[in-house]
């Protein structure tokens, strides 16, 4: 999955060498967690001082299914950011540590989803993002690639059982996370655990 990436200059002219290292940044951080869904990256030189000159601004937002987080490095924390490419080296290094805290809490939470109710896949567009779970009771459930924790949406097949945790979206009923169980349902009715599945 590719990070829908935003850059934005303020108090200072837009830099397209700038953006291509950002660009690359952004990047290194979908191999930290891949369900990183938008980036916005703000760089600005707020401060002007006669001795030091620009002293550079750097905030990271990012978008995940589960939550916002935000890395700024303000001016006056390091007298370095004087230069650019060390206020975003920075930035990242913070945004980089934030995902992985956030990754381990996913792990933590959803360790043993034990308690989360299953669903089998009906239907799963994998070129469109999203797939249909329908439950015990028939009931129909949308899920989007970004609900499927650890980033396992290509996998998913029809026929496979998988646990959420539902929530009400602005069309009905959708899942927030999605766990593979890794069991699949024969045609004849019975589950069986797929290949290479513990």
């Amino acid at each position: 999955m590719t990070i829908y990436t935003e850059i934005a200059f303020r108090d200072m002219e837009a830099s397209p060498a700038v953006e291509e290292l950002i660009r690359r940044r952004v990047a290194k951080l979908e191999t930290v967690f891949n369900q990183v869904a938008a980036c916005r990256v703000i760089v600005e030189a707020p401060h002007k001082h006669r001795i030091r000159g620009n002293l550079f601004h750097v905030r990271i937002d990012l978008s995940t299914p589960q939550s916002e987080i935000v890395s700024s490095r303000d001016v006056g924390v390091n007298v370095a950011h004087e230069q650019l490419n060390v206020a975003l080296r920075d930035a990242f290094a913070a945004a980089r540590k934030q995902l992985l805290k956030h990754k381990e809490k996913i792990r933590l939470d959803y360790h043993l989803p034990d308690t989360l109710p299953t669903g089998i896949v009906k239907d799963i567009f994998h070129v469109d993002d999203y797939g249909i779970l329908e439950t015990s009771e028939g009931r129909e459930i949308y899920f989007h690639r970004n609900s499927v924790v650890e980033g396992n949406f290509d996998k998913v097949i029809v026929g496979d059982i998988l646990r959420f945790a539902e929530e009400l979206g602005e069309k009905g009923p959708q899942a927030s996370s999605v766990h593979a169980t890794g069991r699949h349902k024969k045609h004849g009715g019975t589950e069986q655990l797929k290949e290479g599945s513990a």
